[in-house]
């Protein structure tokens, strides 16, 4: 008998693929409490076929067979046909606020980036280091509470656009966003959570040469 617990394992994979806390990934996928995910973790419970459509709903790339038996691949070849819009446009203007009315460039078919949004040029030197000016980024849109401390992300408000890495502090009874550079030119910046407008999580980058 192992002691693996390979249903976790497997669930992890998935919240981790998403960029997802396990709480916030709970509530996009429907359940009402977390606590079934939080007993799959302890090893008390297994991934229910319940639990596991409520995931493909959402996710449609992931593989049912592989989350009931670990069976097969996480993601479907549905993933490869993934069209990515791309606006070949500074990712800090004002565009991520009116995306609507924009057209993209051209849609983008990057299997390895799996699941997002869209996808727009960066060319602040801020982030040098980790993402080099003129880099695509490819971003996926979530709510603040999903917010992985120390991940890197494009925050918009009326004030400010910036890809930044991220972590919450607080000021008082405030809780901000804390915007830091990788970049030691650049200083980081405070930002009330109740003042940001929009929230994109860089989960992949292609850098053209």
């Amino acid at each position: 008998m192992t002691n693996k617990n390979e249903n976790w394992e497997r669930l992890e994979s998935v919240i981790r693929w998403a960029n997802m806390t396990i709480n916030y990934f709970g509530r996009y996928i429907g359940l009402t409490r977390s606590e079934n995910l939080y007993q799959i973790k302890a090893g008390k419970n297994g991934i229910s076929q319940n639990l596991a459509r409520r995931i493909a709903d959402k996710f449609p790339e992931v593989s049912v067979g592989w989350l009931l038996t670990g069976e097969g691949e996480m993601l479907s070849g549905g993933v490869a046909s993934s069209q990515i819009p791309f606006f070949d446009v500074d990712v800090q203007g004002r565009s991520l606020l009116r995306l609507a009315e924009l057209e993209p460039e051209c849609s983008m078919s990057v299997p390895v980036i799996g699941e997002c949004d869209c996808a727009m040029r960066c060319y602040d030197t801020a982030m040098s280091g980790e993402i080099m000016p003129g880099t695509i980024v490819f971003l996926k849109k979530m709510a603040v509470e999903a917010i992985i401390p120390g991940g890197i992300y494009v925050i918009g408000s009326q004030k400010y656009i910036l890809l930044r890495k991220v972590r919450f502090v607080s000021e008082g009874d405030r809780q901000q966003l804390l915007l830091e550079a990788a970049s030691k030119e650049f200083d980081s910046l405070r930002i009330d959570v109740a003042d940001v407008e929009c929230v994109y999580r860089v989960v992949g980058q292609l850098r053209i040469c």
